[in-house]
């Protein structure tokens, strides 16, 4: 184990535990993340510029300053892709990315100007490659960091220290350009989102039931369709997810409110919050969609029909949809009609009762996303290459994976075994929300699945209660205080 600049000791741990992460990575929720822990000793010579590597160059900790210096490219030094994502995406919970950014850029003219070689056309030439590697992981895999003026001048002023001919000048033109476009996409979604909100929020109707067959079954009854349409709704909003917003929610928020009232800096709810929601909408809208039917035989083919939806969502890859339509089935309102259940095909039952399947840590889940994981590394086309994982479970796997070590070390090293732990998982949610969604679309579809009404959970058990009367004496007490009520609820 090498150390740079003092002589510390360091050891590192591993745990006695098994780590069998199933489910592409991602790790159990009751298992003890961190099975390596790296210990520190702070000596008598310790300097803020330290770091611990090992036998082969890697760096398993350091201080804050020693890691940022590391990150700084030179006429004869880059780091590789590796640490300058881990680093970008965990030292902003320790320095925000506008003071990071200050610094990369002075100690970048600081080195530019040590060497006269680095004017030269060649050392120029080899510090701007540098430089444009670094710019370029960070732009491109976190772009949101750019969202500011002073961001995007710094970064034009890093580009331009070794852009002296066209070659150059076109690299940081191209480089610009996807910037721009990954920061306009962002304003047109987050107006979009504002847009969406407020037409919901206007329209106070509750939904209607009928002994005729109403709602999505009538407008279109095909799974497979409706299931492509949910599709393109989550790759639209997954891929606005920011790892920005991931870490920020893993290092702010409880494990039980993790991302849900996220917002972003300009106060608006975030893309993580709004995803967030989502799945509770899809969830109600899965309910209700069974609730409107009055009619035993019109309830039994419209839940049929959902749970055909969240299988075909299953064979598409689309386990967030997949898992919303099945918690919707499952709420309390629709789970307590039993004679909707009776007549409801057990195949069908089987199929929703193995993917609702909590034991084990969601085992059949996570064998099942691993399983099209593997699919999508073979695939040519992108309709095998999606990947939409249940989200709150990521985030809860991702959660005990930033606080299953000790990101600093009792020696004030920042402990980067840990960041890589982390990025090592949200490499794969990059690949992830990347893919392009090519189904057709469907403009009616979409547009009844986005801003048709849901009721919440009280309004939901009133229309349940409609559908079959209420047989115990507490289900009678219950239907008592709410028609009492009388008032729409969430």
């Amino acid at each position: 184990m090498k150390v740079e600049s003092t002589v510390l000791r360091a050891a590192i741990l591993t745990s006695s535990q098994p780590k069998n992460h199933t489910g592409g990575g991602m790790i159990s929720l009751t298992q003890q993340v961190g099975a390596v822990r790296l210990d520190t000793h702070k000596s008598d010579t310790f300097e803020q510029n330290d770091l611990v590597l090992d036998n082969s160059g890697a760096v398993l900790s350091g201080s804050r300053d020693a890691l940022i210096r590391r990150l700084v490219p030179t006429r004869d030094f880059c780091p590789d892709e590796t640490y300058i994502f881990s680093l970008l995406v965990n030292i902003r919970t320790f320095i925000s990315p506008h003071e990071l950014m200050q610094k990369i850029v002075q100690y970048c003219m600081f080195a530019q100007n040590a060497d006269s070689h680095n004017f030269a056309k060649e050392g120029r030439g080899r510090m701007f490659a540098h430089i444009l590697r670094l710019c370029s992981e960070w732009a491109t895999n976190i772009p949101y960091d750019f969202k500011t003026e002073y961001m995007r001048t710094r970064l034009n002023e890093l580009l331009r220290l070794c852009a002296v001919d066209k070659t150059y000048q076109q690299k940081t033109t191209e480089l610009q350009a996807t910037l721009r476009s990954s920061l306009n996409k962002l304003d047109r979604y987050e107006k979009a989102v504002a847009n969406l909100q407020k037409a919901l929020s206007e329209n106070t109707n509750l939904p209607e039931q009928s002994d005729s067959m109403t709602g999505l079954y009538l407008l279109c009854n095909d799974a497979k369709a409706v299931a492509q349409q949910l599709t393109h709704i989550e790759m639209e909003r997954f891929s606005m997810v920011g790892v920005d917003e991931i870490v920020q929610s893993l290092a702010s928020d409880p494990l039980s409110e993790i991302g849900r009232h996220s917002k972003n800096k300009e106060g608006t709810i975030s893309s993580i919050s709004f995803y967030i929601e989502w799945f509770n909408r899809l969830s109600a809208f899965a309910a209700i969609e069974v609730l409107k039917q009055t009619k035993k035989k019109n309830r039994v083919a419209v839940f049929e029909f959902m749970i055909d939806i969240a299988k075909e969502c299953c064979e598409i890859g689309n386990f967030n949809s997949m898992m919303a339509i099945v918690a919707g089935l499952s709420l309390p309102a629709v789970s307590r009609l039993k004679k909707t259940w009776c007549r409801v095909e057990k195949s069908k039952l089987e199929i929703l009762q193995h993917q609702l399947d909590p034991s084990g840590n969601f085992l059949s889940y996570r064998a099942t996303i691993k399983a099209a994981q593997w699919r999508a590394d073979s695939a040519r086309g992108n309709q095998q290459k999606i990947v939409i994982p249940f989200f709150v479970l990521l985030l809860k796997d991702l959660f005990l994976i930033y606080h299953g070590n000790s990101r600093i070390l009792p020696n004030g090293h920042l402990n980067f075994m840990a960041f890589n732990q982390l990025v090592d998982q949200l490499r794969d949610v990059i690949q992830w929300k990347s893919t392009i969604c090519t189904f057709d679309k469907n403009p009616q579809v979409l547009q009844y699945l986005l801003i048709t009404s849901v009721s919440g959970e009280k309004d939901s058990m009133l229309m349940s209660f409609e559908c079959e009367p209420p047989e115990s004496s507490s289900e009678r007490d219950q239907h008592k205080k709410l028609k009492g009520s009388g008032a729409k609820s969430s």
